[in-house]
């Protein structure tokens, strides 16, 4: 068997390490900004034609170049260091420079994510799962239309060593592994009443449970004019246009005196609105309220004081906090099962060494 050479800077490879595009109905970026590892002195300067054929032909090798079958099918190189990338990316966002252990320890998250991810999409067509053609469609319009031509579209292909037809196949792959874990972490992830009951206790215990006060107002800002009285002559006047036209802020004019916005209401910030707020109900018009050197008139559209958080409202609350530690709870349960009966190998020297023998049979 051949023995593959790693090298612990790989995953510091730049252009060679680009993400395979997922699905979304966005347009996908370059693949310079699509997750690879790019210094400074790489965004300044374009590449010339020889450095963009060295390149392709790293990445066309790296696509060959075999680090473990699961199942008989095959993960690349290419696929493991653009992984890499987005653990690193994900997990590792404050290492400058990873140590070997610390590259190590990336990459064997990253060739696990990769099994899970083939065990996952073959579990997803053994449950009948299929890809929408059209969405598939919709990617690859997106990615023409980001790259502005069929030539700049077929130079992307080329940067990550890739067919349209190969390309297609990845999109749909997307689209099953999408499917599966809706269907096998997000519908079956539980709770766990008692991590609940403690996180709690623990809120409670320490005042935490409570609700931030909500003042909200749309107002008219009256701009500063020659002076105060002058400001306070316009807000009067936009204050008997408002009520002519039954407090409708849309049939203003608008001649650069004023302006309408949304705004959260600040008591220490703005005390004579706040103050005045006190006083009315939500959907009632204020007048003209002078606030410091500003003028405003405004509707009420929420008034709420700081409270506690009634126990069905706290524990509503802390069962969304921990809904990802659920998650990922079924998730690490779901991969033991996929793994149980499989047959991944494992062609790295290093993570050879460490799983004790080139054939894993993964235990539950």
């Amino acid at each position: 068997m051949k023995r593959i050479k790693y090298s612990v800077t790989a995953i510091f490879l730049g252009a060679v390490l680009l993400t395979t595009p997922v699905v979304a109905s966005t347009p996908a970026p370059s693949p310079a900004a699509s997750g690879a590892s790019v210094t400074s002195e790489q965004a300044v300067a374009t590449p010339d034609k020889n450095e963009i054929e060295s390149n392709r032909k790293k990445a066309a090798e790296a696509r060959k170049e075999i680090v473990a079958r699961v199942n008989g099918v095959e993960i690349n190189m290419y696929d493991l260091l653009g992984m890499m990338n987005r653990v690193a990316s994900a997990f590792y966002k404050d290492v400058q420079e990873p140590s070997e252990e610390i590259t190590r320890e990336i990459r064997q998250r990253a060739l696990d994510r990769l099994i899970f991810e083939e065990l996952a999409v073959a579990e997803a067509e053994k449950q009948g799962i299929k890809p929408k053609a059209e969405r598939t469609q919709e990617v690859i319009d997106n990615l023409k239309s980001s790259y502005g031509s069929e030539e700049g579209f077929a130079g992307y292909l080329a940067d990550i060593a890739l067919t349209e037809e190969q390309l297609r196949v990845r999109i749909d792959r997307s689209q099953l592994l999408e499917g599966i874990t809706g269907r096998e972490v997000y519908q079956k992830s539980g709770k766990d009443p008692a991590a609940v009951d403690r996180l709690y206790q623990e809120y409670k215990e320490a005042g935490k449970l409570k609700k931030a006060e909500n003042y909200q107002i749309k107002e008219i800002l009256v701009m500063a004019g020659k002076d105060v009285q002058a400001t306070r002559a316009t807000a009067e006047k936009l204050q008997a246009q408002l009520t002519q036209n039954n407090n409708d802020f849309s049939k203003l004019m608008l001649d650069g005196t004023f302006i309408v916005r949304r705004y959260q209401v600040n008591k220490d910030k703005n005390p004579a609105i706040f103050e005045k707020m006190l006083g009315m109900k939500v959907g009632e018009f204020s007048g003209v309220v002078q606030d410091g050197d500003t003028f405003h008139i405004f509707e009420v559209l929420h008034k709420e004081p700081a409270r506690d958080l009634t126990e069905e409202e706290a524990r509503t609350m802390l069962e969304d906090r921990l809904s990802p530690y659920f998650q990922e709870k079924r998730r690490q349960e779901w991969m033991k099962d996929l793994r149980k009966d499989a047959k991944v190998e494992i062609l790295l020297d290093d993570l050879q060494q460490e799983a004790g023998e080139t054939t894993v049979k993964a235990q539950k």
